[in-house]
């Protein structure tokens, strides 16, 4: 279909799009657009019970479009709400949260918090995953069009961290140097250091040592470098470990572990899931989902002892050795299957007074949120940066007698439709 319609944006929704309708009641969904604006569409592809849009025009703009901050798709591209200032991307975030925990969840927290907005709202990621192709006989690096395998050649990204892209620069500038790859990550730390990832489909993969000493005479603060060949590993140069502070706490996280792009933000969502937790020192607290500590390690100073479970054998190596690293006794790390992990925590009979969730966007497994409530929680707090797999999951613990108390929308994405939010889910009864 190729038609052209006159529509008004009704509300933004979960993933960014900006709902309309069309003279007969039919939605339409199109990006790049704010609510209020009254917008001229091409009418693109069919679904199930509604279309999907292309903005031709904006006819009448909203008052809080504004000129991008980047310049065109090298700087903008992962900046999926560019056009949108950033006080009332604040506000559509809180909107779009609210109303997708009532319409999916049908539930509404009793104490809704105002969003946090980043202390950084550009240059705020510290860690990139690029794609790289084969362009003219060349080696090209960059990210994809969204919805495509188009490559863009990024430069100077607005949302990235300069280290990364001063090390994208040097990259590129020893790319003859190079096998030939299908990834590159780029991870650093707000001190400054960097280490890289060199991804290929290739069977082997050389050393590479020149290459890394070129990359070390152009950015002095790459740690080191580590190549994989179809998914093994090939070599490891310099150091595997950057260091991250926490507060008082010292971070350790070995190459390709999980750890949060907004590390300033991260400070922020760590309080406020210690605040949720609301601890005394008495308590047991499981952390599900732990990865390398980020909740765990500073639950434990607060708490009896803290449990962390995590399927990344890797990550809980990080999380064992990040406790010894700030001599921290009470803390467990268990590496397995969620459910397995509960399932041993249960066979000793354990209980818990917290649980702390934080599932990826697909959220907690049913199994899962089941076996939550066989450790007979007082309070479950679920850090979530998927609204719809948050609300389905809340609204099975209401279904067992838990209410939505505080929730903290948490701003760790600026200038995308991502929303972080951390949940307070206490007992009744």
């Amino acid at each position: 279909m190729n038609e052209q319609a006159e529509v008004t944006v009704e509300k933004l929704v979960h993933g960014g799009s900006g709902l309309a309708r069309l003279e007969s009641g039919q939605a339409v969904f199109v990006n790049n657009v704010l609510p209020g604006e009254r917008v001229l569409v091409s009418l693109k592809r069919k679904r199930k019970g509604f279309l999907e849009a292309d903005v031709v025009e904006i006819l009448d703009p909203s008052e809080h479009r504004i000129t991008p901050p980047c310049d065109g798709e090298k700087q903008c591209t992962g900046a999926t709400w560019p056009h949108i200032a950033y006080p009332a991307q604040l506000v559509y975030k809180q909107d779009i949260l609210q109303d997708t925990l009532t319409r999916i969840g049908g539930i509404t927290a009793r104490r809704p918090l105002p969003i946090l907005p980043s202390p950084r709202t550009d240059h705020y990621r510290l860690r990139t995953q690029f794609n790289v192709r084969i362009v003219d006989g060349k080696q090209r690096i960059g990210f994809f069009r969204q919805g495509s395998y188009s490559l863009i050649e990024v430069d100077d990204a607005f949302l990235i961290d300069p280290i990364i892209n001063r090390t994208l620069k040097a990259v590129r500038a020893n790319a003859e140097r190079l096998p030939q790859l299908s990834e590159i990550h780029i991870n650093a730390t707000p001190s400054g250091e960097v280490h890289l990832l060199l991804f290929s489909e290739q069977a082997a993969l050389p050393a590479m040592n020149t290459f890394f000493e070129q990359m070390r005479k152009a950015v002095p603060s790459i740690i080191g470098i580590t190549g994989f060949a179809q998914k093994r590993k090939a070599f490891a140069l310099g150091k595997n470990q950057l260091a991250l502070e926490l507060g008082r706490l010292k971070f350790l996280v070995t190459e390709g572990n999980f750890y949060q792009v907004n590390w300033e933000q991260n400070r922020n969502m760590v309080a406020t899931v210690l605040d949720f937790c609301g601890l005394t020192g008495k308590e047991t607290v499981l952390d599900l989902y732990c990865g390398i500590g980020n909740f765990s390690l500073p639950l434990a100073g607060k708490a009896k002892n803290a449990i962390g479970i995590e399927s990344g054998y890797a990550a809980i190596e990080d999380a064992k050795a990040n406790a010894k690293l700030n001599k921290i006794t009470n803390a467990e790390f268990i590496a397995d299957d969620l459910q397995k992990g509960l399932k041993t925590l249960m066979e000793r009979k354990m209980r818990a007074d917290v649980v702390v969730l934080d599932p990826p966007r697909a959220g907690a497994t049913l199994k899962t949120l089941e076996r939550v409530l066989a450790f007979v929680p007082q309070k479950i707090v679920y850090v979530s940066c998927n609204p719809s797999t948050l609300a389905r999951d809340l609204k099975f613990f209401h279904l067992f007698g838990f209410r939505l108390d505080r929730l903290q929308p948490v701003d760790m994405f600026p200038y995308t439709y991502h929303i972080e939010c951390v949940a307070e889910m206490v007992r009744e009864g």
